[in-house]
């Protein structure tokens, strides 16, 4: 093993010199085999030590993962603070402490003009030609500002597998970023189609740096991946977009100057006077200055940065922070304050729809065995005041987990043993839902209350209306129809521990299927006392020996019959025939296994037992009257004693016994046979 080792392992090793070789030196098939074998094991071995290597080093690689995500994001956040110190300084470089500084006498200000004039000319040439290649292009010279910065072809991967999605060629302007695909047909002057506009300020992009020249643009609440197509136009990418950035960010940071501070100079004037300070200015007016703190105008930009690394508790935090200051401290500029909170609303929704998609189940994200990974979202949504919303999602949730764990269930076993597991499945499950969700995920919330009532009886009803379709077929016994019955009742009670009783729901969904099982059973019994009677000698039954009518008796007891010994002779013969023997067994144990059938078909469960009983005695008595059997008329009378003295008084009291209520039907059938 230790030579195969060497031999794989080693810098020139050539896999057809070697075959040749095992090929050459083996002689017949076996040794072939050997040397087959002894490739397996080590193949085995080498799996094996792989394994326990990855398994070994499986935490640090975890702690790595973590800590790589950790420093991506803090550097990400030292760029936007660096970036926006740039700007602050640029911007306050570029300030001046007087107004209309235009007016003052200085020699090339004509000439600035004229440049800028030229600038802002070309600059609306270039969009103009722009919007000319797209069609449905926006208005591209709308926006004075706007100008054109970089554009180029880029490929789309998919954000999962990275396996290639379209072609597309991409604008980046001043402000915006344009999407568009290749016109294959060309009818228009235009090349391209406009698939996607983004605002410059709603995007950041990430550095993908494990895959060759690919970058993502985070679009809330989306993330596309993109491909350039070398490392040039990647790093132009890159370099653009956050110019782009830092433009807007000064754009920003001027309009906040000009709201929050209102310069109050002197009146223009070409001479100047240096005795008089120009920030010689009263205090209150200092003081409207810092009206706005600095985190509130920045909210927003803070919520994309936690929102996208996905720190939505800090996100709802600064939420709550935000509308707790203005409404508390209301600003005196009412346009800002309603800017900020509209800012600050479609982040919020931002933020909800992306709890939402946390409880939606895909095949990359699956809660198939535990609620737990849901709490998080839920209570997220539950503070954002969309209770109902979280509610829906979490349902639907627990019905695609009820459904999995119930395709899990094989129907390899018999019936009843099917039900008993289908039902543990279920119903332990549901326990677990409503636990999860009356404790953990919506507390003392009534409205979700009864939407989960509501769920639960819909998921009741479906569950029944499957079981009876796959276990509710013909020729069922009652048997096994009772002990089916049987775990559904013994399992649907833990419900009751949270207040859900289902039981009735459960009662009136077995209804029909079983009133169908009680009618076949009942045509099935009177179909094999008609066959019985055809045969019927009428003679009694031989036990032979004292234990086998010790035995009978013994039977007959634990079903609840009494008085069959008083019909057995002394030599053992019992005064009855074989056919009133299993009769009697067959009606005792019908209203033993009837017992665990829902109460609300009683009257139909009496009927049944009534009209089985009143066609035997109408054979027996048939029989009495027909004359055939005169000579056994004796024994016909016997067997119509045993009927009426014992067997029907007995059926009374297993009657009340299983069903807790005395049988008015029995007891004037025994009364009419008296007679």
């Amino acid at each position: 093993m230790d030579e195969l080792s060497e031999q794989f392992g080693s810098e020139d090793f050539n896999p057809d010199k070697f075959v040749k070789e095992i090929s050459r030196r083996c002689v017949g098939g076996i040794e072939l085999l050997q040397q087959r074998a002894k490739i397996q094991n080590l193949a085995d071995e080498t799996n094996s030590i792989l394994k326990k290597n990855v398994y070994h080093n499986y935490a640090l690689f975890i702690e790595t993962a973590k800590e790589i995500s950790r420093v991506e994001g803090d550097m990400y956040q030292l760029s936007h603070l660096l970036s926006e110190q740039r700007s602050i300084l640029s911007t306050l470089i570029s300030t001046s402490i007087f107004q209309n500084q235009e007016r003052l006498p200085m020699n090339d200000t004509e000439t600035s003009k004229d440049e800028d004039e030229n600038t802002k000319l070309r600059r609306k040439q270039a969009l103009s030609d722009i919007a000319e290649k797209i069609e449905g292009c926006i208005n591209l010279t709308e926006n004075s500002g706007r100008y054109f910065l970089y554009e180029g072809d880029l490929t789309e991967l998919d954000a999962i597998d990275n396996s290639q999605i379209r072609k597309l060629h991409a604008y980046l302007l001043s402000d915006v970023l344009l999407l568009t695909s290749t016109i294959t047909n060309r009818r228009t002057p235009a090349r391209y189609k406009l698939e996607t506009v983004y605002d410059v300020n709603n995007l950041a992009i990430v550095n993908v740096k494990d895959m060759k020249n690919a970058f993502k643009l985070l679009a809330f609440p989306d993330t596309r991946v993109f491909q350039a197509s070398n490392s040039q136009a990647k790093k132009e990418w890159l370099e653009k977009f956050e110019e782009a950035k830092k433009l807007h960010m000064t754009s920003q940071s001027r309009k906040r100057g000009s709201i929050s501070v209102e310069p109050k100079s002197p009146a223009p004037n070409h001479s100047f006077d240096f005795s008089n300070n120009p920030f010689d200015e009263p205090e209150d007016d200092a003081d409207d200055t810092e009206e706005f703190p600095d985190w509130l105008l920045e909210v927003a930009e803070d919520l994309d940065v936690l929102i996208v690394e996905r720190h939505f508790e800090d996100a709802y935090s600064l939420i709550e922070k935000t509308r707790n200051y203005l409404k508390e401290s209301p600003p005196s500029n009412e346009i800002l304050v309603q800017d900020i909170l509209g800012k600050v609303d479609v982040r919020v929704k931002t933020l909800t729809e992306i709890l939402t998609k946390e409880l939606e189940v895909t095949p990359e994200r699956s809660y198939q065995s535990d609620l737990r990974p849901a709490r998080r979202a839920v209570r997220l949504l539950n503070t954002l005041q969309k209770s109902t919303q979280a509610c829906d999602m979490f349902l639907k949730l627990c019905s695609n987990i009820l459904k999995t764990r119930l395709k899990e269930v094989k129907r390899e076993t018999a019936t009843a043993v099917y039900v008993r597991q289908l039902s543990a499945v279920f119903f332990s499950n549901l326990c677990d839902m409503a636990k999860e969700f009356q404790f953990q995920a919506f507390p003392n919330n009534p409205y979700c209350a009864s939407s989960f009532v509501v769920w639960c009886t819909k998921e009741v009803s479906n569950f029944m209306s499957q079981l009876i379709r796959q276990v509710f077929v013909p020729q069922l016994s009652i048997a096994v129809l009772s002990k089916c019955v049987e775990h559904l009742r013994f399992y649907s009670e833990q419900l009751t521990e949270f207040g859900l009783d289902i039981t009735y729901q459960i009662d009136g969904q077995l209804r029909t299927p079983l009133n169908r099982v009680l009618m076949e059973t009942k045509e099935k019994l009177t179909h094999s006392i008609d066959e019985k009677a055809a045969d019927e000698k009428w003679q009694s039954t031989n036990l032979k020996t004292k234990s086998q009518a010790e035995k009978l008796i013994s039977e007959f007891n634990e079903l609840g019959i009494v008085g069959v010994e008083k019909h057995i002779t002394g030599d053992f013969r019992l005064e009855l025939s074989n056919n009133t023997l299993w009769f009697a067994r067959t009606c005792a144990q019908l209203m033993q296994n009837s017992s665990f059938i829902v109460p609300n078909i009683l009257q139909d469960i009496e009927q049944i037992i009534y009209d089985i009983i009143t066609h035997y005695i109408e054979h027996v008595v048939n029989a009495l009257q027909s004359g055939k059997f005169n000579a056994e008329k004796a024994a016909i009378e016997r067997n119509i004693q045993f009927l009426a003295e014992d067997f029907i008084p007995s059926c009374e009291v297993l009657y009340e016994k299983y069903f807790g209520m005395p049988s008015m039907r029995l007891r004037h059938m025994r009364n009419e046979l008296k007679t």
